[in-house]
């Protein structure tokens, strides 16, 4: 194996993965805040299909790209709407957002594009380097900044205490409700991101192929951090390129071979999911003034 198909197979392996790494980082913002979401599958297929959208009616990646964001993080406030304003439950919430997503995009896919399962092919791309999307490559600097906020910054030490001891927070002067609202928002924006480097030239229903769930059981392999939840990310996303590379060459149907990934996601959360401890708070609604 030479050099360049060394290089070839990581660049790949990168762009394969960073959906997954930044759906995890946005989930890494959102629970370290006390709030689950599992809505991060429907709202990547919702900024999926926006950048597509967005792109065309505004003739630029870029304007596309900032309305992916927009919409990542409106679907992202309704989220922490009705979790941390009204304290529903967190699961119940995702689980309506995600089935909400993609009713949505089909939707808009169907009077916009005259089509109810894919879009029109988007003519704007992003820079690329050796086929693969510049976005890709901003992830490494992405996740150190990441990590540097969420450790190194007041507000990332906010945002840990609420999703800690939000009693004690509270007391401190803390605003419980913004810094939880600030980390959901965030997951949005992640999402987003994730979107610039799933399929920015074309929306097909159902294109995010389990990849926000994916990204939970990477965050839950990297204990809630941002360096761990990238690198699990990785795991998976290397692990389905190796898949797309070999699946001719295995000589086993290749259903099987395309369930890799999904079975490595299943097994590590088997293994991982009962240790790991997320924050203590995580999954509960807070009321001023509660004991």
């Amino acid at each position: 194996m030479d050099l360049n198909t060394v290089l070839e197979f990581l660049l790949k392996g990168l762009d394969t993965s960073a959906p997954i790494a930044f759906a995890a980082l946005g989930g890494v913002f959102s629970e370290k805040s006390g709030v689950f979401n599992i809505a991060l599958e429907g709202i990547m297929i919702v900024t999926a299909f926006a950048i597509i959208w967005g792109s065309i009616m505004f003739g630029s990646i870029w304007l596309g790209l900032a309305f992916a964001i927009i919409l990542g993080v409106a679907m992202a406030a309704i989220h922490a709407l009705v979790t941390v304003t009204y304290k529903v439950d967190q699961i119940v919430s995702g689980t309506a957002l995600n089935i909400l997503a993609f009713g949505v995009a089909r939707f808009l896919s169907q009077n916009v594009f005259g089509q109810e399962t894919q879009s029109a092919m988007n003519p704007y791309a992003f820079p690329s380097w050796h086929g693969i999307s510049v976005f890709s490559l901003l992830l490494i600097p992405i996740t150190a900044l990441a990590w540097f906020v969420l450790y190194k910054t007041v507000f990332g030490l906010r945002l840990r205490s609420v999703g800690e001891n939000p009693e004690s927070a509270d007391t401190l002067g803390i605003n419980v409700v913004l810094m939880r609202y600030s980390g959901v928002l965030i997951s949005g924006l992640m999402c987003g991101l994730a979107a610039a480097v799933l399929y920015p030239s074309r929306w097909v229903s159902g294109m995010t192929g389990g990849r926000g769930f994916i990204a939970l059981a990477a965050m839950i392999f990297g204990r809630w951090d941002p360096i761990g939840a990238v690198a699990a990310s990785m795991l998976f996303g290397f692990a389905d390129t190796a898949r797309i590379n070999f699946e001719s060459k295995i000589p086993i149907p290749s259903q099987f071979v395309q369930m890799f990934p999904y079975v490595l996601a299943i097994v590590v959360l088997a293994g991982v999911v009962g240790k790991a401890k997320g924050p203590a708070a995580g999954g509960k609604p807070y009321e001023k003034g509660e004991d």
